[in-house]
């Protein structure tokens, strides 16, 4: 046989096998697959229930048009979908809108709509259920509606994968999300919302008043959470990401009570000026310092900031910035209770100070007035600069010597005060001419 007779036969054979997609294909609903081969019975509308399985809600007016087309025909086209229920009663799977427009129908006194057809099949509770959601598959739906489908799907097959042996391997589950437009990433941001959504936050959601967007940024938040950004009548999807960014941004009470615990027993003259503060906290704070207590605090710390109250993590200069705005942490404060008392400066091991080296420091009274006046009319061109009064290399760390550019009191660069000793006036060690 030839080579190309050879591959029109394998093709004739491919295309005569059977495909699942045909199972999934559009042009045929998962009614008629679900009804295939069964012939239909006619069914009292009397012994007809709604199952309490339908999620839909079927406004009226759609009921009323679908009842007018029947009536138009003469007959239901399409049986609806049931089970046994008990007795002569059976429970409507498929078909809701259609048994509700014969109703209407037999109601207005049109007897020959009494009689509905129906494809009778015999499910178990979770194969009837699934029914339920497959067969809601091609109608327009709410987001709501689609997170239901999503959910209960998901809970029918982990709880009894025996019944959908062809789920066992994960490809239904992939056509049925092919055939609805949704990624695994979908999937579980529906079943997010289903199991984290409050309720009146998902009453919301069932009656389209918040999307999906804002129910997902609500699912993320606690009940009382949600509530307080509900409270705030926050409706549009912007809004309710502002709400809730507001909510997480720690409060002004959080900064207080975390600063007052961290700061407690510290004499902060030390951790001047605001990035000694920050790199003081990143020290002692940041390597896992955590802290739950019963004063309403806890707080988990880092290298990079501090959460407080599990609320959003902000960093250690924000953290300062915003205690200085409160007026917590008063750097100029600090400094100069520390030049009114006089306190001597704490020195590193092996630091010598040139105040105990007299000869090294320029005598005060040697000052001449001339000397002094010049100085004033420099003072307002270099504002706060410290005056260089001479270099040394004669005593080891001793770099400079300078006068304080307001009283012109001796400054030594070797301790580099923030502010003169004398007057308490602040230095600016780039040294001026």
């Amino acid at each position: 046989m030839k080579t190309w007779q050879m591959r029109c036969c394998r093709l004739w054979r491919w295309n005569k096998m059977p495909k699942l997609n045909n199972f999934f294909d559009k042009t045929e609903t998962v009614e008629k697959i679900l009804t295939k081969k069964m012939h239909p019975q006619l069914v009292s509308i009397k012994n007809l229930e709604e199952s309490k399985l339908q999620y839909r809600d079927i406004p009226q007016e759609d009921v009323e048009k679908l009842a007018d087309l029947i009536e138009l025909d003469g007959e239901v086209l399409q049986p609806l979908l049931v089970r046994k229920a008990g007795g002569d009663t059976y429970e409507i799977l498929a078909g809701h809108k259609r048994y509700r427009a014969c109703r209407y129908l037999n109601e207005k006194g049109l007897k020959q709509f009494s009689m509905i057809p129906c494809y009778v099949k015999s499910m178990t509770d979770a194969q009837a259920e699934f029914a339920v959601y497959s067969t809601n598959g091609y109608n327009r739906k709410t987001d709501y509606e689609i997170m239901r489908e999503v959910e209960g799907m998901s809970r029918l097959l982990k709880e009894n994968p025996e019944l959908f042996p062809e789920a066992a391997s994960g490809r239904l589950v992939e056509k049925l999300a092919s055939i609805m437009n949704m990624s695994k990433t979908v999937v579980q941001e529906y079943k997010t919302i289903a199991n984290n959504l409050s309720d009146d936050a998902m009453e919301k959601f069932k009656k389209d008043e918040i999307t999906k967007e804002s129910a997902k940024t609500l699912a993320a938040l606690n009940n009382e959470e949600q509530a307080k950004v509900l409270s705030t009548g926050a409706v549009k999807t912007n809004e309710i990401k502002q709400a809730v960014a507001e909510l997480k941004e720690p409060s002004n009470k959080d900064i207080e009570l975390a600063y007052h615990h961290i700061t407690s027993g510290l004499n902060m003259k030390k951790y001047v000026p605001g990035s000694v503060f920050e790199n003081y906290l990143k020290d002692r704070c940041g390597r896992s310092h955590q802290y739950y207590g019963g004063t309403g605090l806890s707080f988990d710390c880092s290298l990079r900031g501090v959460a407080i109250n599990r609320r959003k993590e902000i960093t250690w200069h924000d953290f300062v910035s915003r205690a200085e705005k409160l007026g917590l942490y008063k750097p100029y404060d600090y400094v100069t209770e520390s030049v009114t008392k006089n306190e001597p400066e704490e020195q590193l091991p092996g630091q010598d100070s040139i105040l105990n080296h007299p000869e090294y420091l320029p005598d005060d009274n040697a000052i001449s007035d001339n000397d002094k006046s010049e100085n004033k009319e420099h003072e307002a061109d270099n504002e706060n600069k410290v005056r260089n009064e001479y270099l040394t290399d004669k005593l080891s760390g001793v770099k400079a010597i300078g006068r304080c550019p307001k009283c012109l009191g001796a400054v030594a660069y070797l301790t580099n005060p923030m502010c003169c000793g004398k007057c308490g006036y602040k230095l600016d060690w780039t040294f001026a001419k």
